[in-house]
């Protein structure tokens, strides 16, 4: 016997004895014989794995075992099976099984296909960093639909004639994930991006062919012949080459105060570990894992895309009933949101069903025992692959009435209305579901919507010439590649013939509007109570336009603490109490972050900035204007110093008074101006700068107008008071002057910034819009820069200035208080040291005078007001987002919707007689417990709660401490008429309390 037989007799025993002693010592789920080498792969149809195992389930049940070549597989079928395995059942199906074409890819590192605690740091921090960046929340919902419109623009050039979406699709969809990941979009005609989403699109089609299926049963053998895996393994360098050089970009220009997408994140992320030996924050994760983002968050959901358009030419029917829910929910003008869903059931239906109908990961990503595993009786040994199997629980009998028929009433109840499912698991179930589910399903319903707003879809060879069989079928679903035809969907011109006068049709509708308005304006909402309106004045005679929060309180005691009032035109939610404000603003927060565009504010900064943003605008912002002023040291140590500097600058010019009296008005503002200054400008300005005094007289006089009747009236009716002549027109022209000094600054930062050591906010600014110039839906442009600069300068100056001017008329109105303060400031501190915020605790009488100055000036009683961005919930009641407003067009005439404002009344908080044991007054004792210490009270908010906090709340608090102490070091403070002769009562009082001026005496202690 030669050496070959030798060996050849010695392989056919070692594989008998393999399989037939390779199910010893476990109770094994049953299964088929299986063969040498080959296991039961001749059992599998080659085109659809998916099915043959679905029929081999009827003979061996719900959990029985395949080899797929050497592999011992578990496979799970039916949706209960499946439900049991990954939800009931999750920590023991945590694995993921190591698919050959994947860790070929990725080496076995990144998120995709890592197990233990690699998988659970990379999901969680994916997890977050997506969701920070705005996944699954309003925020992206404006990036998708700004990236619909891209979309939309590009199909329209093709005019009605045939074309193939898939790659159109797969831009659209990547673009959403790149915005994530790389920070930019990439333009359409890119041929780089093409080539690297053909690339994509190659590797997923390669993977669900027969030969894709052996490579990852047979890796070893398929490495050394001949074959198309070694140009899709060459292609993937390409993309992986594309990644690596996005990192070194964000490398060589990160900022790590202020990360601009999830790349940025990791790499902060790295640093940070850069001294852990365990860490899994390292280059090896990232690259792959920035591999499994692109390629999942791409493919999968353009390919859904490609599939419902191809359903909907097969199915003409749906897409006429789709559109006419559409047209008559949405319009076609508006982009639609997820908070339509629920008005647009059978859209929602047949999304659903696409998902369902394609089954576009049938296998599902298996999963792995990483040990031996008890399952339904049976023992599931360690290293065994375990297919959940998705098309079972997607095709099952038992969960649908017709599973291998389209149809959307699967999602439909009997009247019409959407019902869940809870077999459609379209993105796996459990801890190892898809991490960008939430994206895919907003990215799935916002651009199928929108398509069928602008176009009807159809094929040269009509409906019947579309099969809906999948191309390639094993790994994924791959739907059939059609050239189809999108016709642009007209409007029905107008009648411009009509010899109705222009005049005539505005009147005839305005009546007609008026009468509705008050009529019909609560129906289908069960919106809070409230007092009749009248047209056009709404609520207004019953609110007193000096002291209106006061009226508002009042009313509250017959309407309740959540009611509706109408300011002129504008519907307004009134939020009255403190228990009533923090539910809204801090237990429901998602629903309140909404900023209402006060006309005054709109029309000073154009409606760009951080004040009056919402969406994705203001969260960029928020974020980085958080992190920008923390870093220069906003609540820390180094503005302590910057502020007690400044308090000397302030001492040292009120010494020159030598006891004569003065008005501190502008003193005090070019102090507290200052502070902010240095964070913005990176400089301070002297006293007896003439711009710069003449600059805070134009920021004093915007509020006091803003807090005046004609303020009120402004806001209001901005459209007509636009027209009227009034002081309101020179408040505007002042506040260009503003507009222009902040223009010159930032031009003056230009010409001499250092990209490698930022001055100051507007240095930073400056840099991330150099970082973002490629990125058409960055919010780091110059009309943000300038608004935004505008609100830090003027809500940095004006809110804290005035409340110190307040606090020394109170001190001036009520000596022994100051008197008080005095000798507990000269026990613990002296009169030499420059007060810390660390001495606030050793000061507690100090501290209680200085919360209760801001609880009885209450300086913005109204609070800024909020938005409803959509409809929700609260207390029982329905906040609506849309008030019918009459617009006019040249085509016709039609109603548009503005949301709804909500005025958290921050007054009736500071003066809640359930909080406060006497509101009304000016006690100190308010936050005080009974032995003198310093007691906190929630229902103290003056710079109110929740996610629209005032961003410079710390140093606001700073400021009103180290300068209010250091002040009675130095002096005690005096007016001419006495104590009776000053009056606490506002001067102003409406958009803010504005303090009455006074010249006052500060005698030198």
């Amino acid at each position: 016997m030669d050496f070959s037989t030798v060996i050849l007799a010695a392989v056919v025993l070692a594989l008998l004895w393999l399989f037939s002693a390779k199910n010893r010592g476990h109770h094994l789920p049953p299964g088929p014989t299986a063969l040498p080498l080959i296991g039961n792969l001749l059992q599998m149809e080659k085109d659809a794995p998916f099915k043959s195992m679905v029929k081999l389930s009827e003979k061996y049940g719900p959990v029985m075992t395949l080899y797929l070549g050497w592999q011992r597989t578990v496979v799970l079928v039916g949706y209960d099976t499946v439900k049991e395995a990954l939800v009931d059942q999750a920590e023991d199906f945590t694995g993921r099984g190591q698919l050959a074409f994947l860790v070929k890819v990725t080496r076995g590192y990144g998120l995709g296909i890592s197990n233990g605690e690699r998988w659970r740091q990379l999901r969680r921090f994916t997890l977050t960093t997506l969701r920070d960046f705005g996944m699954g929340r309003k925020g992206m919902e404006e990036w998708i639909q700004k990236e619909s419109r891209h979309m939309r623009a590009l199909i329209h050039t093709f005019k009605g004639t045939s074309f193939d979406p898939t790659f159109i699709l797969s831009c659209t969809v990547s673009n959403v994930i790149c915005c994530l990941i790389f920070g930019e979009r990439f333009g359409y005609e890119d041929e780089h991006f093409l080539q690297l989403l053909h690339t994509t699109s190659q590797f997923i089609k390669f993977n669900s062919s027969p030969m894709g299926l052996l490579y990852n049963i047979f890796p070893r053998i398929m490495e050394h012949l001949p074959g198309r895996h070694h140009k899709v393994f060459g292609q993937i360098k390409d993309l992986s080459g594309f990644i690596k050089k996005k990192i070194q970009e964000h490398k060589e220009t990160l900022n790590s105060s202020s990360p601009r997408d999830y790349i940025d994140s990791f790499l902060i992320r790295m640093d940070q570990e850069n001294n852990n030996p365990k860490t899994e924050f390292h280059y090896d994760n990232l690259v792959p894992t920035v591999i499994n983002l692109f390629g999942a968050g791409t493919e999968t959901t353009s390919s859904t895309i490609r599939f419902a358009l191809s359903v909907l030419i097969k199915y003409p029917n749906i897409q006429e009933k789709m559109q006419k829910e559409i047209d008559s929910t949405i319009g076609r003008e508006r982009s639609p949101n997820m908070e339509d869903r629920k008005s647009l059931p059978f859209t929602d239906a047949v999304i659903n069903e696409v998902q369902r109908f394609l089954d576009i990961v049938p296998l599902g990503v298996p999963h792995y025992a990483l040990y031996d595993i008890k399952f339904k009786g049976y023992t599931i040994p360690k290293d065994t692959v375990i297919f959940p199997l998705l098309h079972s629980a997607l095709k099952n009998e038992k969960d649908w009435t017709d599973p291998s028929s389209f149809n959307p009433q699967h999602f439909l109840d009997q009247n019409g209305n959407f019902k869940k499912n809870p077999a459609l698991i379209p993105f796996s179930a459990g801890k190892r579901s898809c991490v960008g589910e939430s994206l895919a399903r907003m990215e799935l319903f916002i651009f199928i919507v929108s398509l069928l707003q602008d176009f009807t879809f159809s094929y040269s060879e009509g409906p019947d010439g579309i099969n809906l069989l999948p191309e390639y079928s094993s790994f994924a679903n791959v739907p059939r590649s059609y050239k189809i035809i999108a016709t642009p969907r007209i409007w029905t011109e107008c009648d411009e013939q009509s010899s109705m006068e222009f005049s005539t049709v505005i009147l005839a509708l305005l009546v007609l509007a008026l009468l509705w308005w008050v009529t019909a304006k609560h129906k289908g909402h069960h919106m809070p109570p409230g007092p009749t309106a009248l047209p056009l004045v709404g609520n207004l005679p019953q609110i007193d336009k000096h002291r209106p929060y006061k009226s508002i309180v009042k009313l509250s005691e017959t309407y309740g603490p959540v009611m509706t009032l109408h300011l002129g035109w504008q519907k307004a939610v009134i939020l009255v109490g403190y228990d009533t404000v923090k539910e809204a603003l801090v237990d429901q927060a998602e629903d309140f972050t909404g900023r209402g565009p006060l006309p005054f504010l709109y029309k000073i900064t154009n409606g760009y900035g951080l004040g009056i943003s919402n969406g994705e605008r203001w969260r960029q912002l928020r974020r980085f204007t958080l992190t920008t002023l923390r870093d220069f040291g906003m609540g820390r140590k180094g503005m302590e110093e910057w502020i007690q500097e400044e308090s000397q600058h302030l001492r040292s010019l009120i010494h020159t008074f030598k006891g004569t009296s003065f008005d501190p008005t502008f003193i005090l503002s070019r102090t507290v101006s200052n502070v902010i200054c240095c964070l913005v400008f990176g400089e301070r300005f002297v006293y007896e700068d003439k711009h710069f005094l003449r600059l805070l007289s134009t920021i004093s006089e915007i509020l006091k107008f803003n807090s005046s009747p004609k303020g009120q009236m402004y806001n209001l009716f901005p459209w007509l008071m636009e027209r009227l002549p009034g002081q309101h027109h020179k408040v505007f022209a002042q506040s260009e002057e503003i507009r222009e000094f902040i223009k010159k600054k930032i031009q003056l930062h230009k010409e001499t910034l250092n990209p490698s050591s930022p001055r100051d906010y507007i240095d930073c600014f400056l840099i991330r819009m150099d970082q973002e110039k490629n990125n058409p839906l960055t919010e780091f442009h110059y009309d943000n820069l300038v608004s935004t600069v505008i609100n830090l300068f003027v809500a940095g100056t004006e809110t804290t200035s005035t409340t110190i001017r307040y606090a020394l008329s109170v001190l001036i109105k009520y000596p022994n208080i100051q008197e008080k303060m005095q000798e507990e400031i000269d026990s613990v501190i002296g009169r030499q040291r420059c007060p810390t915020m660390e001495d606030r605790k050793s000061l507690p009488f100090t501290d209680a005078v200085i919360h209760e100055v801001q609880r009885y000036l209450d300086i913005v009683p109204f609070s800024l007001p909020h938005y409803a961005l959509y409809e929700f919930k609260f207390k029982g009641y329905t906040i609506p987002k849309v008030l019918l407003i009459l617009e006019y067009n040249k085509c016709k005439n039609f109603c548009s919707l503005q949301n709804t404002i909500i005025i958290p009344l921050l007054y009736s908080a500071l003066k809640d007689e359930k909080h406060w044991m006497d509101p009304l007054s000016f006690n100190p004792h308010h936050f005080l417990d009974q032995n003198g210490n310093f007691k906190k009270n929630p229902a103290f908010i003056p710079f109110a709660a929740g996610k629209r906090a005032c961003v410079g709340e710390s140093l606001a608090r700073m400021e009103l401490f180290i300068f209010m102490v250091s002040l009675l070091q130095d002096f005690t403070f005096s007016y001419s008429e006495g104590p009776d002769g000053i009056n606490l009562i506002p001067a102003y009082s409406s958009f803010a309390n504005l303090p009455r001026s006074y010249k006052i005496i500060a005698t030198r202690r």
